[in-house]
């Protein structure tokens, strides 16, 4: 005790601030350390929550961009799909119709052709009816001139019966 006298020291004055320190300390820690500790337990807390959340959401952000990478795709490739599909659709529409018009074209032409043969075989029919018939009138024509009533009558007979195989 000398030497805290010495010093300069009161020990009642000391052991009053030690006391004052002590329940300033207390009070200090009740009142203001825990609420601060507490206040920033949250606040640490809320942070940590916020950075989970964040590294959360940039997973989702990171699944979602790869959906839409595979969605395009996948889109992409299905509308490849359907234009090869048009294509050969239309290719094949094409060629049916290619076909069918050389089919009719075809068709007409042996239409055509049997019109023709036809129209030919009238012709000549007609052309042979008036060859028969001019020959039958130059017949009697010279036959008038030539032969006597009877021989003429024989003669054309005969040759009315030629004219109706021929005919």
């Amino acid at each position: 005790m000398e030497l805290i006298t010495k010093l300069g020291i009161d020990p009642t004055l000391l052991i009053a601030q030690v006391i004052n320190f002590l329940v300033l300390f207390f009070i200090l820690k009740k009142l203001i350390y825990k609420p601060l500790l507490n206040l920033f337990d949250k606040r640490k807390k809320m942070i940590e929550k916020n950075v989970e959340d964040t590294k959360k959401i940039e997973e989702r952000l990171e699944k979602l961009e790869e959906e839409r990478k595979t969605i395009l795709s996948d889109a992409s490739k299905e509308a490849m799909t359907i234009v090869e599909s048009a294509k050969k659709e239309a290719e094949k529409e094409r060629e049916e119709a290619l076909v069918k018009a050389k089919k009719e074209i075809s068709t007409l032409a042996e239409r055509y052709r049997e019109q023709l043969a036809t129209e030919k075989a009238g012709m000549i029919r007609e052309l042979r009816a008036e060859m028969a018939e001019l020959i039958v009138a130059g017949s009697q024509k010279i036959l008038q001139k030539e032969f006597s009533g009877e021989a003429q009558k024989k003669l054309m007979d005969a040759v009315n019966e030629e004219l109706k195989s021929v005919k």
